[in-house]
């Protein structure tokens, strides 16, 4: 429970950041005390990012004054990363900030090792690891290198080395973005603890479901600008969504494409060697199939196994009623067929590459006639950016933009290849409600136009608001294919349990 006289652990006044001809930050206050969880949420570009690295000493404000335990530390000079952390601010990212190969005990302390005679003292630090996750309500074996463990145990680890730097508050950003629904509900867990131990914690999340779960307070951004904060218990989500992005959403789902066609692909009896098996599957054009499924199910493998990027040793694929086998993604790309990844900054983009050339990437034949056509190669990426509403010049680097812009992109590169089936794995993993929603859209016009769609995502409320139907994945095989009045969220996640 937040404490209602306690002074602020860190206040902001005014603060605002510009950027060579760009003001990220506008006049923005707010402040977040012991035992408080306090919501920053936004569309992407919003201004979050700037704030929270104003808040650890990555930038300095450019008016303003930033507030840590009373003293105003803007006047410092020598206010940074480093000295935030001594001041008890910590953060945890979405993007792991761990090395693989060092063991969960060597990442929690690296930096701040014990030591004893001058050398590490792996005693000391066992028993202060057994404190901490005593602390956090954990039992991981952090003996094992980091690469071998799951995504939310790699997360638990970040919040461990925050506490193990005695942290008075903690930024936690899209902590949950890769996270199944058992593995958020731990998350909760931990951070109700943390919270009745006094601790302040500032969360960034797109999630809106999460911010009535553990939040206590909100605050709003848009284009850089304070639009509004107050407390959770007084806001509903309607209200929240209206707030970011500034107008009302009256329908988030479109409805959904009547004209079904003839099948597209079909998969008949498809088994890897280890991740899936005897799948069958059917997609018929101006159709959207979902893939539910828990953590570990194969709903990933399957999906890059249809792109001939994982191998399988029996089963049929069928494409148009031909039967194809896709020993590499150029052969299925060739067939008119795209893959949008979960990892869409690792396998999706190139992210040195510019807007233009990530979009026509799959495309450059079609700019090749004896020397390459640039002009008309920019035109057309263009035009699809201006379609997928791309809020990015044409030659600005990919890695400058936000989540929302990233995912865009990738889903344009197979807009202008013209694919027939669209391949989407959790597409709006980490964006804002107002990007998801354009994606939506855009999910309904490609079916409208005959396009067809596979979708995995561990939201089940965007499973049944997209798709005509959903096959229920459960280590490695479908349980179930539910669709009209059986397509119910608690139909499917007793499937999901394997009930």
């Amino acid at each position: 429970m937040k404490q209602a006289t306690a002074q602020p652990i860190i206040e902001l006044r005014d603060v605002s950041k510009s950027f060579p001809g760009v003001r990220a930050l506008d006049h923005v206050s707010f402040s977040l005390k012991p035992g408080e969880c306090r919501a920053l949420v936004g569309e992407n570009g919003a201004g979050k990012s700037t704030l929270a690295k104003i808040i650890i000493g990555h930038y300095t404000p450019s008016e303003g004054a930033l507030y840590v335990n009373g003293t105003n530390v803007s006047e410092r000079s020598g206010y940074n990363v480093r000295s935030s952390q001594g001041m008890g601010i910590a953060v945890v990212h979405q993007e792991l900030q761990l090395i693989p190969e060092l063991s969960g005990l060597e990442n929690l302390f690296i930096g701040s090792y014990e030591k004893k005679f001058g050398f590490i003292d792996k005693k000391a630090m066992n028993r202060r690891a057994d404190e901490i996750q005593a602390f956090l309500g954990t039992q991981l074996d952090l003996s094992v290198p980091v690469k071998e463990l799951r995504m939310a145990e790699k997360q638990i680890i970040q919040l461990a080395k925050a506490v193990s730097m005695q942290a008075k508050m903690i930024i936690m950003d899209e902590l949950t973005a890769v996270l199944q629904e058992k593995e958020i509900e731990n998350i909760y867990r931990i951070i109700r603890v943390l919270k009745e131990r006094g601790m302040g914690i500032i969360y960034i999340s797109h999630r809106l479901d999460e911010i009535f779960e553990v939040c206590d307070t909100y605050t709003v951004l848009c284009d850089g600008r304070l639009i509004h904060s107050g407390e959770v218990a007084d806001v509903n989500k309607d209200r929240l969504i209206e707030m970011i992005i500034g107008r009302e959403m009256t329908q988030i789902f479109p409805p959904l494409n009547e004209k079904i066609g003839n099948p597209v692909l079909e998969l008949k009896g498809l088994t890897s060697e280890k991740s899936f098996r005897n799948i069958d599957l059917t997609v018929h054009s101006g159709e959207v199939v979902g893939i539910a499924g828990l953590v570990g199910a194969g709903k990933t493998e399957l999906l890059n196994a249809i792109f001939g990027n994982y191998k399988t040793v029996a089963g049929e694929i069928h494409w148009k009623g031909q039967k194809v086998k896709f020993k590499q993604p150029s052969a299925a790309i060739r067939k008119g067929i795209g893959l949008v990844p979960d990892e869409r900054k690792q396998l999706g983009l190139v992210m040195n590459f510019n807007v233009v050339h990530n979009i026509t990437l799959p495309s450059l034949k079609n700019f090749k006639k004896g020397t390459m056509q640039h002009k008309k190669e920019r035109e057309d990426a263009n035009r699809v950016a201006q379609l997928m509403r791309v809020k990015a010049t044409p030659q600005q680097s990919v890695v400058k933009l936000s989540g929302g812009n990233q995912q865009k992109i990738v889903i344009s590169k197979w807009v202008l290849a013209d694919s027939e089936l669209f391949l989407f794995d959790e597409p709006t993993r980490g964006i804002d409600v107002g990007a998801k929603a354009e994606i939506y859209k855009l999910i309904n016009d490609l079916t409208a136009k005959g396009k067809c769609v596979i979708i995995v995502s561990p939201e089940l409320e965007e499973l049944l608001g997209l798709c005509h139907k959903i096959y229920v994945m459960f280590e490695g095989e479908f349980h179930a294919c539910v669709s009209g009045e059986q397509k119910t969220q608690s139909n499917i996640i007793s499937k999901l349990l394997g009930v």
